[in-house]
């Protein structure tokens, strides 16, 4: 959904060219699609289907099969028979259960592309030792002091490959895993110091390494111990410097005194590559707003939807966040029929009728 394609154009070589923000070779739309959403100043890329040649930018402008060209800004198109210009619109989030991971693959877009932009699988786990029945860390290979946290999930997560990633990546499809408190002292906002935080930082680089994933969503709820206001801005940014090229994403909702400490010169509203609200039901205006006086950029906010408590006017709603330049939509539990559907209208209202269809015989 977060894309528009405009086929047969590229920024125009007579254009101002100092929106460029990088070039990435050897690529696919469904590639490029993954590391645009990447950074959320990324609004519009070309990609070349063959070789070409823009003069007025001297070695620049010499462009080959696999080229993607990322830019800021509003795009300045001329003919490219070429290529392929891609815009962003809104993002389709879907919160997913790993035993029905590739169920957002099934939706496509009236293009043919995937018509869910972002997975986040729900959810793996903050345990402290004895873990609960079941679990067992997702990070072997990194060594966890007495009393720390560890990165748990049951077998299913432990089962988890890179290839299972790779199916829906290979869609365009961003991918992230998310981790959520689990009912013990550990958690988001409970790592007592930095060498805490840095260990279970370490942990989750582990994890994107082996599994390829795009990046980690926090979901900060469920802990008994007593929360630190420092917690989540010294977590956040040290997972930003082991993984700079991760999405570190989040559940947003009751959550305002954790946007005013600092560590290292920093907010969590500055490591926060994007965040999904979900208080559910009720209007977007007042439910974004105060994240955007945080700091938070409009793009970066989505708005979360769940058939379990409805918005009162979901076409409306969606209506707003585009008039508002809002970054899209989410849905809780897109396992079950009920959230698929709503996603479906969702993405219909923001793109027009037709931008939902199920692959045939997709399970």
């Amino acid at each position: 959904m977060a894309w528009i394609k405009k086929p047969n154009v590229a920024m125009f070589k007579g254009a101002n060219w100092n929106t460029l923000i990088k070039r990435v070779p050897n690529c696919s739309p469904e590639q490029a699609k993954r590391i645009a959403l990447k950074n959320p100043d990324i609004s519009f890329f070309f990609f070349c289907r063959e070789y070409m040649v823009l003069e007025t930018l001297g070695d620049k402008g010499i462009f080959n099969p696999g080229d993607a060209v990322f830019f800021s800004g509003e795009p300045w198109y001329g003919s490219a028979p070429q290529c392929d210009s891609y815009e962003k619109t809104g993002m389709s989030v879907a919160y997913v259960s790993i035993d029905k991971l590739q169920t957002p693959g099934c939706y496509t877009m009236a293009d043919g592309s995937a018509a869910v932009d972002v997975v986040c699988i729900f959810s793996a786990n903050i345990n402290l030792k004895p873990f609960p029945a079941g679990a067992v860390a997702l990070a072997p290979n990194t060594k966890v002091p007495d009393g720390y946290p560890y990165a748990v999930g049951s077998s299913d997560y432990a089962k988890l490959t890179a290839g299972d990633i790779q199916k829906l990546q290979n869609k365009g499809i961003t991918v992230l895993l998310t981790f959520l408190n689990n009912h013990d002292a550990s958690g988001w906002s409970e790592f007592p110091d930095v060498a805490t935080a840095a260990n279970f930082a370490q942990q989750l680089k582990e994890i994107v390494d082996r599994l390829g994933l795009d990046g980690i969503d926090i979901d900060d709820e469920y802990s008994s111990g007593t929360p630190i206001d420092t917690s989540l801005v010294t977590v956040t940014t040290i997972m930003k410097e082991l993984m700079p090229d991760s999405i570190i994403s989040k559940a947003l909702w009751s959550d305002s005194e954790y946007f005013i400490p600092t560590y290292q010169n920093r907010t969590l509203a500055d490591n926060l590559t994007y965040g999904w609200e979900m208080s559910y039901g009720g209007s977007p205006k007042y439910r974004l707003a105060p994240y955007v006086s945080f700091g938070m950029a409009s793009n970066t906010l989505v708005c979360g939807f769940w058939s379990g408590q409805p918005s009162g006017d979901p076409s409306g709603d969606v209506s707003w966040l585009k008039g508002n330049n809002y970054g899209g939509v989410m849905v809780y539990a897109f396992q079950e029929q009920p959230n698929i559907d709503l996603l479906g209208d969702l993405g219909n209202d923001w793109n027009g009728a037709g931008n939902w269809n199920k692959i045939p015989n997709c399970p």
